[in-house]
């Protein structure tokens, strides 16, 4: 299955903001306070040494997304230099890094949130937010742009703003508060000043790590040879600046034992010099600034698990992109559920140290990747250069190793435990696979059976020469023919045996006929003769009593009324059967070969199913299959996303795009029109052998057989139909109806 490409539709400016949002947001209004708790005024010192640690981590980023522009962030360079547990294990941890700091974005966002609402419980609130942007998300990486663009220039400016404000107002910085610890240094010795601020250096390292942010959506950017190195740099200068001037501010206005046992440090700051407009203020900056972060992590986590997904590391579905939208969006839910139950946890010192050992897991060996690219790929072009080579992603291995060693023992424990779970999957996901796709295999097996009630002489042959055919390509397949004796109230059940012994032969003679045309073809069929109070309940009975019957194929002759449908045997199978059931209109397939099949396609499960028949009947007689879609005749219709959308779908049912499958896209205002016009014989073009379509919403009506539009082609199609609806419990069934209204509104 070929891989699908995201669109390239971020801008520098979309690309820069999505490293300072992703940064900036969490970390400032979270960790500055813990921070400077731990050091007092040398948190200066400690994002000064931040920055410069991650400098040479950031011309590695630079280098390899610029040159490598791909979705996967550090993940994707390290699977391009080698193969194997390395790579999974880099893009495992990276995965859950982001997830882990989306949720330290949401729970400092939802703590912002109390200041306006105190009542708010903090996890709850949290997972809300999570599912706002998981929302923003699946419309695309272009309006997710657009929101960080937005979110994080109201970020940088609510920052300055505090900077300016609180230098020039009565109430703010002071000498006295900054130097209220006792000096710049606020523990006793050397060593132990120094021990404190490189532990303060791996709290806040993750309030550096915009250039992974933006390597994760590498393959989303526009120019990205000439835009990520400078988003990249960008983001570390700008970042650093701002921590250093907001730090130096809130120390000169509350004293640092203040800010350490606060959860929102720079909202009290704000308050002693712009009163009671303070908190709320500084506290909606800092909502809006974590938002921006949650924004980017998602964003993060969700490529990444395409990466892996696409590498066969985590299941196939993660790497489908949503044709209309251009997002992975299986990707995108799964990762905003693993946020939002990290977010429970609510506490955001734990889950930056775990997030801040994951990333920095992520970048060490990205620093690697620069160099084992640089021998793989000599001649590749890279329009940007990591300078002093290899010096300066040696010194960012280095850096890694002496931030990691003053970690959080808690974090490193479930960090050293998410590698480990990590690696279990690893070993166990190719014999679980097998595991899967056996019990699927096994399953299929238990439902191999093709049951065909036969009770008119006009029909039986057509029907058990479809049994047979959709048999031929399912190799485990068994038919049986059933023919359904209904007897009369007043007959004991206990007695009916004796009397179908009684009964004429007729039934018995037909069963004989179509099992002898099963022969025929090389197919055994076995005959069964029943009987019942009723001929429906009768075959209902039989299909559930087997356990093995997957497919019920019935047949219809005559006209598709709401008169005929009324006490109709078929409709009450249709209505009532717990496995899949196709009614076969025939008009001709005991005379002719299926070699031309058209199926009407659509995305629910009926339609689905159609396809998957329809490919089988077209395979088994060596035939072509047209998929067809129609759209609405007036309005601005995008024929390329349509026809992708239509390839897609027939990927994901078929597995793949079998070259005897064409595709057809016609505009119409009718539907049954339009698929009655594709169907008919024209000029330069064959008529089709047989129509596979799947039942409408309205298939469960009395008055309907499969749905009005189903209905209507069987009944005008020039050729024969087949008819079907796909199995679904009445709950899921109900659910997925009122799910597509609401999106019709």
């Amino acid at each position: 299955m070929a891989k699908r490409q995201l669109v390239r539709s971020l801008g520098l400016a979309q690309i820069l903001m999505l490293g300072i949002g992703g940064t900036m947001g969490a970390g400032v209004f979270v960790l500055t306070g813990h921070a400077a708790g731990l050091v007092g005024p040398a948190v200066l010192l400690v994002f000064l040494l931040a920055g410069l640690q991650s400098l040479p981590n950031s011309l590695s980023y630079a280098e390899l997304a610029s040159s490598f522009p791909i979705a996967g962030g550090g993940y994707a360079y390290i699977s391009k230099a080698t193969r194997g547990l390395l790579p999974y294990s880099v893009g495992w941890v990276s995965w859950f890094s982001n997830i882990v700091y989306g949720a330290l974005s949401a729970v400092g966002a939802a703590y912002s949130l109390k200041i306006f609402l105190p009542f708010l419980p903090v996890p709850l609130t949290a997972a809300a937010l999570i599912a706002v942007f998981v929302v923003i998300s699946l419309r695309g990486s272009e309006e997710a742009g657009r929101i960080q663009v937005l979110l994080a220039g109201v970020l940088l400016a609510s920052l300055v703003a505090f900077v300016i404000l609180g230098l020039i107002l009565p109430g703010g910085f002071s000498w006295a508060t900054f130097y209220g610890g006792g000096g710049f240094f606020i523990h006793e010795g050397l060593l132990d000043n120094m021990f404190v601020i490189f532990q303060a250096v791996t709290l806040v390292n993750v309030m550096f790590v915009g250039y992974e942010v933006i390597a994760t959506t590498a393959e989303e950017a526009k120019s990205p040879g000439r835009n990520i190195p400078i988003a990249i740099m960008g983001t570390i200068f700008i970042c650093a600046a701002v921590y250093c001037a907001v730090a130096f501010v809130a120390l000169g206005t509350v004293s640092a034992e203040v800010m350490g046992d606060s959860s929102t440090p720079l909202s009290d700051a704000a308050s002693r010099f712009l009163g009671g407009w303070g908190a709320p203020l500084l506290g909606l900056a800092g909502m809006i600034a974590t938002l921006t972060s949650l924004n980017a992590a998602l964003l993060s986590a969700a490529r990444v698990s395409l990466a892996l997904s696409r590498d066969g590391y985590l299941p196939p579905f993660l790497s489908r992109i949503h044709p209309r939208l251009k997002t992975p969006l299986p990707a995108i839910l799964i990762s905003g559920v693993f946020i939002a139950l990290a977010a429970i946890t609510g506490d955001e010192v734990l889950l930056s140290y775990v997030s801040n050992f994951g990333f920095m897991y992520l970048v060490f060996f990205t620093n690697v990747s620069v160099i084992l690219l640089r021998h793989k790929f000599p001649d590749h072009e890279r329009p940007f250069r990591t300078p002093w080579y290899p010096v300066m992603p040696i010194l960012g291995c280095l850096g890694i190793i002496v931030v990691e060693i003053f970690t959080e023992p808690k974090a490193l424990v479930v960090g050293i435990g998410l590698i480990a779970v990590g690696l279990l999957v690893y070993q166990l996901r190719r014999p679980a696979g097998r595991a899967v796709e056996v019990a699927a295999q096994t399953v299929e097996a238990a439902h191999h059976e093709i049951l065909v009630p036969v009770a008119n002489p006009l029909t039986a042959e057509s029907l058990i020469k479809m049994a047979v055919i959709l048999g031929q390509v399912r190799e485990e397949s068994t038919l049986a023919a059933l023919s359904v004796v209904k007897i009369p109230g007043a007959t004991p059940l206990e007695l009916a045996q004796d009397f179908l012994d009684r009964q004429e032969n007729g039934r018995k003679a037909l069963l004989k006929r179509v099992a002898g045309c099963a022969h025929e073809q090389g197919v055994p069929v076995r005959t069964l003769l029943r009987a019942a109070r009723g001929i429906s309940s009768g075959i209902l009975g039989v299909a559930e009593a087997r356990g093995g019957v997957g497919l019920i194929l019935m047949g219809w002759r005559g006209q598709l009324s709401t008169q005929r449908m009324a006490g109709s045997v078929v409709k009450d199978v249709v209505y009532g059967a717990r496995c899949d059931v196709a009614v076969l209109r025939d008009r001709g397939v005991g005379e002719r070969d299926l070699k031309r099949v058209l199926v009407p396609v659509g995305g629910g499960p009926h339609a689905r199913l159609a396809l998957r028949l329809a490919w089988d009947i077209a395979r088994a007689e060596e035939g072509s299959l047209t998929a067809l879609r129609i759209l609405p005749e007036t309005g601005e219709v995008d024929m390329a996303v349509e026809i992708d959308v239509l390839r897609q779908l027939v990927e994901d049912v078929l597995g793949g795009i079998p070259k005897e499958v064409t595709f057809s896209l016609k505009r119409r205002d009718s539907v049954v029109e339009g698929i009655l016009a594709e169907s008919a014989p024209a000029a330069g073009r064959e008529g089709y052998d047989l129509i596979a379509i799947g039942a409408s919403e309205e298939w469960f009506l009395r008055n309907l057989l499969f749905g009005a539009i189903p209905d209507v082609v069987a009944e005008r199609a020039p050729c024969s139909v087949l008819l079907v609806r796909k199995h679904e419990l009445s709950p899921v069934s109900w659910v997925r109806r009122k799910a597509k209204r609401v999106r019709g509104r």
